[in-house]
């Protein structure tokens, strides 16, 4: 399967919008409401920030860190295209999220330490 599929078929199961068969007639428009299924920027913030932090401790196999990290950061873009938020940390999101090709163990590694220091700046100024 192509992996722009594969990352559209995630962002659509982050958001909780399920496409069968029967159903594809509906999902053009379950999927213009899947916005309102998005989680709050602080959520997903959170959740970055975990994913992160497990990769750069090393808390599983790099696939499955993989997969952690790029759900979250599914999730983040998601939050931050919701809330009409923008800030370096929701376009680094938005750029990995669709981004065709996976992170390499080291760009993980940077992207998860890029995440830590800019949610933490954002939680430092509120």
């Amino acid at each position: 399967m192509p992996r722009a599929f594969l990352l559209l078929l995630l962002r659509a199961v982050v958001t909780g919008v399920v496409v069968t068969a029967a159903g594809v007639t509906g999902a053009a428009a379950e999927s213009s409401q899947a916005w309102k299924r998005a989680v709050p920027f602080e959520e997903a913030s959170a959740g970055a920030v975990t994913a992160a932090n497990a990769v750069i401790n090393q808390g599983g196999s790099e696939e499955c860190l993989r997969g952690k990290l790029s759900n979250a950061i599914l999730q983040l873009s998601n939050s931050c295209d919701v809330s009409g938020r923008s800030s370096s940390v929701c376009e680094m999101a938005s750029e990995i999220a669709g981004r065709e090709s996976e992170l390499s163990m080291g760009e993980m590694l940077s992207t998860s330490e890029s995440l830590i220091q800019m949610l933490g700046d954002q939680t430092s100024t509120r």
